[in-house]
């Protein structure tokens, strides 16, 4: 790895020492991901798995159909879930009869 400084704004630095800490990474992983995400090029297998966390992230999609898209069975989908630093969501009675209705 290569050490470089990086100048952020108070409101930049803010928001991603805050992301850091509520997933406890460190701010420069963040920084890392970012990067990653807009500058490594991704073939068409990534772009999918990507839009798919996001899907779920935001809940549109629940970890049963992640485990699909991903090509996992669920309980390895939420092994991913953790080695991304991403929380499994928690469903509510709603949610769970709607997944149950269209299972």
């Amino acid at each position: 790895m290569k050490r470089t400084n990086v100048m952020l704004t108070d409101s930049q630095h803010a928001l991603l020492a805050n992301m850091a800490r509520r997933e406890g990474r460190t701010l420069g992983e963040k920084i890392r991901d970012a990067i990653d995400k807009l500058y490594v090029p991704k073939d068409s297998v990534d772009k999918k798995r990507e839009v798919a966390l996001l899907a779920y992230q935001e809940g549109f999609i629940s970890l049963g159909k992640l485990s699909e898209a991903l090509g996992l069975d669920p309980f390895s989908a939420r092994d991913y879930l953790k080695a991304k630093g991403i929380k499994l969501r928690t469903l509510d009675k709603e949610e769970i009869g709607e997944d149950l209705k269209n299972a």
